[in-house]
């Protein structure tokens, strides 16, 4: 996959986990709940996203472009 290609799925996969929470969040404040596993586990994978994300991205800014 190219990096360009790995960029964009990757922001595309923070998205989805970010819109995720965010959901979750919503639902269980009306609800008046506190976290759940469930929402502890979406922003794990949402934390992991956006460090894969950053790594992505400062090996495509360290990439000479001719």
């Amino acid at each position: 996959m190219s990096t360009l290609q790995e960029i964009e799925a990757l922001q595309a996969e923070v998205n989805y986990y970010r819109d995720s929470v965010a959901l979750l969040r919503a639902r269980l404040y009306r609800r008046g709940s506190g976290a759940t596993p469930r929402l502890e586990e979406l922003q794990r994978r949402l934390h992991s996203a956006e460090l894969r994300l950053r790594a992505a991205r400062d090996r495509a800014g360290s990439t000479p472009s001719f």
